[in-house]
Parts: C-alpha cells; sequence; structure tokens
C-alpha cells in the first residue's frame, strides 16, 4: 500500500491523493477522497468503471458529488489498464477484475478514519455488474449503486447481434485467433471498445463513439497513427467528440505512454499528459461475455441496491436488468430516457447522481443507526 501527498481541488474543500493497493501479483492505481474537516470513522464508497475506461472518464465527476457529501471515496483502475499495474496491458480478465473489488475492499477497511460497516460498492456498465456479484459474495457491503450494468451476457448478445451483426461476427473471429494466439505466448490482438456499427467493437452502435469519447476530459489527445489514420476517414472522425484533439505528425515525440503498443485504435493521452488510455481489449473477451451473468446474483445478495438503468441502452438491456431485480425487497431500480452513454454527462448525469446521494445518505443513516 503507498499513499502520496494531497491533491488540492476547489471549492469543495476535498483532498485527493493517490494510493495503491495489492491485487495478485500486481498493482492498482487508484485516487482516494476525502475532505479535511470531515470527522471519523466515516462511510467510504468504492467506485470502479466499465469495459475497459479508466478513471479519468468521468468517475471523478461523480466522486467528487459523493466527498461533498461527507463521505471518502476510492476510485481505482483494474489491473492491466490505466494506471494500475498487470501485463500484457489492454487485457480484461473477467476473474481477475473482480478479485480486484475484493483487494480494494480489504484495503479500504483498514483504512483510518473509515467506518468498515459503512462502505459502499458503485459500479458503472461492466463494473456494474461486477458489483452485484462482489456484493453477493461479502455480506459486510452496506449497499450497492450499479449504473447501467451489464447484468446478463445473452441478453447483449441479443442486441448486439440485432443492431451490428456484421460487426459481432468479426469480432467472435478475432477472439478465436487472439485465444489461440494466447495460448503460445502470443501480444494480444486488439480491437476496440467503442466503435460504428460496421467497426468490430466490443460496444457498437451509430452513438458509441461519440458517446464514449464524450466521457474523457476536454484536451485528451489521439496518437499520432490514430490521428493519421482519421484524416482519411473524415466520416468517422466527425463521430468522436470534441473533447479529443488530434496529434499531427511534426516530427516531436509522443509521451511515453503506460497502455503498451500503440494499435489503430489509438493510444489516447491525457490533458498535460496526466493518464494514458487506449479505445482497445484483447478480443478473447468476447468468448467470455456471452457466458457472464452478473445480475444472476441479485437474488443471492441481501444488499440494499440500487439500479440505475438507461431505458434506450442497448449494450446492457434496461428490460433484463429490471426483469432480474423485480420483486427483490432489497433492489431499488430508478430509469433514465437515455442511452448507455448519457449518463454520464449532463441532466442525466445529475438526475443520477441526485438519486445516488440520496440512496446512499439513507443507506449510510440507517447502518449507522443499526
Amino acid at each position: 500500500m503507498t499513499i502520496s501527498g494531497p491533491d488540492q481541488h476547489d471549492a469543495t474543500a476535498m483532498q485527493r491523493r493517490e494510493v495503491t493497493f495489492a491485487s495478485g501479483g500486481d498493482t492498482c492505481a487508484a485516487w482516494l477522497y476525502s475532505k479535511p474537516d470531515s470527522q471519523g470513522p466515516r462511510p467510504l464508497v468504492i467506485m470502479g468503471h466499465g469495459l475497459g475506461a479508466v478513471r479519468e472518464m468521468r468517475l471523478d465527476a461523480y466522486a467528487e458529488r459523493f466527498a461533498a457529501a461527507g463521505w471518502s471515496v476510492l476510485v481505482f483502475d483494474y489491473r492491466h489498464l490505466g494506471a494500475s499495474g498487470g501485463y500484457p496491458r489492454q487485457l480484461l480478465d473477467i476473474g481477475k477484475q473482480r478479485a480486484d473489488w475484493h483487494a480494494a475492499l480489504k484495503f479500504a477497511r483498514a483504512l483510518p478514519d473509515v467506518d468498515a460497516d459503512r462502505i459502499a460498492l458503485w459500479g458503472s456498465s461492466f463494473g456494474g455488474g461486477h458489483v452485484l456479484q462482489i456484493a453477493s459474495e461479502d455480506s459486510g457491503v452496506a449497499a450497492v449503486v450499479a449504473q447501467c450494468p451489464f447484468t446478463d451476457g445473452p441478453a447483449s448478445l441479443r442486441s448486439r447481434v440485432r443492431i451490428a451483426p456484421f460487426s459481432a461476427l468479426m469480432l467472435v473471429a478475432a477472439a478465436v485467433l487472439d485465444t489461440v494466439g494466447s495460448w503460445v505466448g502470443a501480444k494480444p490482438l486488439l480491437l476496440p471498445m467503442a466503435g460504428t456499427p460496421w467497426m468490430p467493437a466490443f460496444v457498437a452502435s451509430p452513438d458509441a463513439l461519440a458517446g464514449a469519447s464524450a466521457l474523457l476530459p476536454p484536451g485528451t489527445r489521439l496518437s499520432r497513427r490514430t490521428s493519421a489514420l482519421l484524416e482519411r476517414l473524415l466520416s468517422l472522425r466527425a463521430r468522436i467528440s470534441t473533447n479529443i484533439e488530434s496529434t499531427r505528425d511534426d516530427g516531436s515525440e509522443e509521451p511515453p505512454s503506460t497502455v503498451g503498443r500503440d494499435s489503430m485504435w489509438g493510444v489516447l493521452h491525457g490533458p498535460k499528459a496526466e493518464f494514458h488510455a487506449a479505445n482497445a481489449l484483447a478480443a478473447r473477451l468476447a468468448l467470455r461475455l456471452p457466458l457472464y451473468r452478473p445480475g444472476r446474483a441479485l437474488a443471492r445478495s441481501s444488499t440494499p441496491t440500487l439500479l440505475c438503468v438507461c431505458d434506450n441502452d442497448v449494450a446492457a438491456p434496461a428490460n433484463t436488468t429490471k426483469r432480474l431485480g423485480q420483486g427483490l425487497a432489497h433492489v431499488h431500480v430508478r430509469s433514465y430516457p437515455c442511452d448507455h452513454f448519457d449518463i454520464y454527462v449532463g441532466d442525466r448525469f445529475e438526475d443520477a447522481v441526485r438519486d445516488q446521494i440520496h440512496f446512499l445518505t439513507t443507506r449510510f443513516a440507517s447502518t449507522r443507526a443499526s
């Protein structure tokens, strides 16, 4: 475990510190938020992102609201992604990610000034499915917030095939090649996390590129290689958020990246090179996704759970998630008239974070009273 000095933020008077914790044989990088004037022991919210995403993709916006409510917040990157350790890079292993959640819980419970009985899990998209599973395995979790959660692999696959059948076929073919390559030690075959219906992307829809890229902070830069490619594919460039800038081939050296080799899908450099990300994941994951059904864990858990579902979600179908939570007394559902990525920004973000703070406030108060 390591903890660096404070990073002072704005009017919320919070501190954000860089920390690391062990998971398996590697380390997970995280932000630890707290308010200096708060009196412990305090509740804490552990936060993890979705499919291949990193903490800089709008998790800080939620964390700042939770910290302003007087709670500590731990926001981490999974192994193999972002600032965390683990090789090869851009690998998403479902078992390892769930182990990262358990490691984050262990780390949080050992923190000073944290009430170990009032720790909540907050996961979005693929992370939203993970937290349902983790809560069913750890009865000490006080509450769960699952935002636009991936709850059922078969349902997501059916939605995917209906919208982009050729893309799904390409993804599966690449997954077979990547899996076979992994047996002989080949580097991962990387495919985009988000893309258009004609791309072999994990999330493929007309709005996926625009929605996913809007989560990155303004001033994020594409790698030179991908910038050059998009100059020839202007219709594709038009789908990407204006938060992302191109890099011209001026002969200057690009900053070193933590995400490994630059695929055609591009390495992303954060403003002032404060982070690195990539719109790419090892293709082998596509053979595992249809088998993952974390929403079934809802019936095996009694942890108070808030499901924030997007009614127009094609990546994580809302009707399936609602059905899995139906009739369960510990499950609360809030619906939002938006697509999968819309809930992270604008009015939908404000609606969702307000509902989440109300739910967690009530649950933390109830846990303290008991």
